[in-house]
């Protein structure tokens, strides 16, 4: 969300990062380049399919896979700036508006769905266990995503209190799925900065209506959703 009125942080936006503060959006982080590839299949080699005990007593941020879910991929989604652009000023392209509770009193949020959304969320809902999961505040993010999820095929939805510990950015291997199956969409690299090899890049989006970055990620998402990968680090790494 940008142009925010009240001077409360609500979005991921509005989160300070582990990165550069002045310039969020066009932002990129320097990673150094991947370890040749046997060293990387070294590395993954230890993991297993399957979630294990957490000998750290600590909770998964995800529960249990349902059975309808078994033997599909983990799509991770951000939010803002990647599924949509919101702001508090009055947008008349809006989609649609959601009152969100600011101490007290109720603002109106302008949201402008990206190009495309609704066919990719279909998409990726037949093939991955879908999660949004956003730096935004819940009473943000969860009446937008009533609004959003026309499809409802957001299986899960997490906000900023799983991932504020870690100054906005996403700790995957704390999500609770095998991370050589699970992939993360954000407009800002410094969200994934803990696990860029896992990462689908995609450019921030405010009101671009010729935008189609969503749409031609379908044939990379579904080669991605298939038995062939075993490990979707070692096709991102070499691929994107």
């Amino acid at each position: 969300m940008t142009d925010v009125g009240p001077n409360v942080p609500l979005s991921s936006n509005d989160v300070p990062t582990a990165g550069d503060q002045s310039d969020k959006d066009s932002s990129r982080v320097n990673i150094p380049p991947p370890p040749p590839l046997e060293e990387r299949q070294a590395q993954v080699a230890p993991q297993v399919q399957e979630r294990l005990p957490n000998p750290t007593g600590a909770k998964w941020l995800l529960p249990e896979t349902r059975p309808e879910h078994r033997g599909r991929k983990c799509l991770i989604l951000d939010l803002d700036e990647t599924l949509v652009h919101s702001s508090f000023k009055i947008l008349h392209q809006a989609d649609f508006t959601i009152p969100v509770e600011i101490e007290g009193q109720y603002h109106n949020v302008y949201v402008i769905k990206r190009p495309g959304v609704d066919a990719f969320m279909k998409r990726v809902g037949e093939l991955y266990e879908v999660v949004v999961f956003t730096a935004s505040v819940s009473k943000y993010g969860d009446p937008l995503l009533d609004q959003l999820d026309i499809h409802h095929v957001v299986h899960h939805r997490l906000f900023r209190e799983s991932c504020y510990n870690h100054q906005g950015n996403y700790d995957l291997s704390q999500v609770g799925r095998d991370l050589k199956e699970t992939i993360i969409i954000d407009n800002s690299p410094t969200s994934y900065i803990f696990h860029p090899q896992h990462a689908v890049p995609i450019s921030s989006w405010f009101s671009d209506a010729h935008d189609n970055e969503l749409l031609d990620l379908i044939p990379v998402l579904e080669d991605l959703a298939g038995p062939q990968v075993s490990d979707v680090s070692l096709v991102l790494d070499v691929a994107l």
